[in-house]
């Protein structure tokens, strides 16, 4: 069988999600492309003339783009991320129609059954970004002449969720509650990246932050995946508390068609008492906390205290490490790539479980 595919992509997160994929399966011998998918139709006639017949997404915008252009294909689904906390995460009906979509971790999966206890074509498969991570050895001492930190003293990521265009209060804007903290990095969400001078933040190439997570002795965030990929390094985290968080419930879904979430979930959903419960995750009754949390007026206090006591949620961290990322041992790619072989000969779904 000639193993040819395009994986598509039209942002930075999409790209950065795909891209361990990509250069395994081109290392294997797959004729496949990584491919941009702009917003006008004229700009994509030549991937449209040669594109293949099932893709590799890892966001809908590219489908959504490819469909508008006449494209009638079928795709394949990879999640962009880690964090199950975001309300649209299988709401939409997009994902229900994926011929295969992979589950970085178990906590998706259970996500995925309790919206469409039906659906029979979600395989686990953990998070080709990962791949890197878990690998990857750093030069602390470099890095930090790089980045003008002080290597003998403890060094802080924050690195939020999205959403800084849309609230003064969100996003990269938390900063504010670290002003005057040393030896601080600051990476915003690409979709943020636009916010990066303004507060002195550093803005990654192609999205990736694995170096960081690796230089960081205690990692801040809110709703990010970031906070489990330092769980995988086991890195303490400190997870700021809001009430409102871009993507999740309570806030409005700006969608109003192509829901697959039943008015009676959704209803239980907007009902949860988001002061009580923070990091609940949509959909299932669990709670996403995997270190301290923190109110802004006490994020530096834990952060200390993080420092001071990095085994404190050292069981936590194992448990939503290994629950949002499944088997977080460099092979997510090689997984993948099998299980989307077995897909592309015969149309199979198969759980390849080594």
């Amino acid at each position: 069988m000639t193993r040819t595919l395009d994986l598509v992509y039209s942002t930075i997160k999409g790209f950065a999600s795909l891209q361990p994929l990509y250069s395994f399966m081109k290392q294997e011998g797959w004729q496949v492309r990584l491919t941009r998918v702009h917003r006008h139709c004229f700009r994509n006639r030549a991937l449209l003339k040669t594109i293949s017949a099932t893709i590799v997404i890892a966001h809908d915008k590219p489908l959504v783009r490819l469909e508008k252009c006449g494209w009638k294909g079928e795709f394949i689904y990879i999640e962009h991320g880690l964090s199950p906390m975001k309300y649209y995460t299988y709401k939409y009906d997009f994902f229900q129609r994926a011929a295969l979509l992979f589950y970085p971790g178990e906590v998706f999966k259970r996500k995925m059954e309790a919206i469409n206890p039906e659906f029979d074509r979600g395989l686990l498969g953990g998070y080709p970004k990962v791949d890197n991570l878990v690998s990857l050895k750093i030069d602390r001492d470099d890095l930090c002449k790089q980045f003008s930190l002080n290597s003998d003293k403890p060094i802080v990521l924050f690195a939020p969720s999205w959403g800084g265009k849309k609230n003064s209060e969100a996003g990269i804007h938390n900063v504010k509650h670290l002003s005057g903290l040393s030896n601080l990095i600051i990476v915003p969400h690409s979709a943020d990246y636009s916010y990066a001078k303004k507060y002195g933040a550093i803005r990654p190439g192609a999205g990736n932050i694995n170096q960081f997570l690796h230089l960081a002795d205690v990692v801040v965030s809110d709703i990010s995946s970031v906070l489990a990929e330092a769980s995988i390094l086991d890195k303490p985290v400190v997870q700021l508390k809001l009430l409102r968080y871009p993507g999740c419930f309570p806030e409005p879904d700006k969608r109003s068609s192509g829901t697959w979430v039943s008015a009676d979930i959704l209803e239980v959903e907007q009902r949860t008492d988001r002061s009580l419960r923070p990091f609940k995750i949509p959909y299932i009754d669990e709670d996403w906390i995997m270190g301290h949390t923190a109110e802004t007026s006490e994020l530096k206090e834990m952060i200390a205290d993080a420092l001071k006591h990095p085994e404190k949620f050292k069981r936590e961290r194992d448990f939503w490490a290994k629950q949002s990322c499944w088997k977080a041992d460099g092979k997510s790619s090689q997984r993948i790539s099998w299980m989307i072989e077995q897909y592309l000969s015969n149309k199979s779904v198969i759980q390849f479980t080594d």
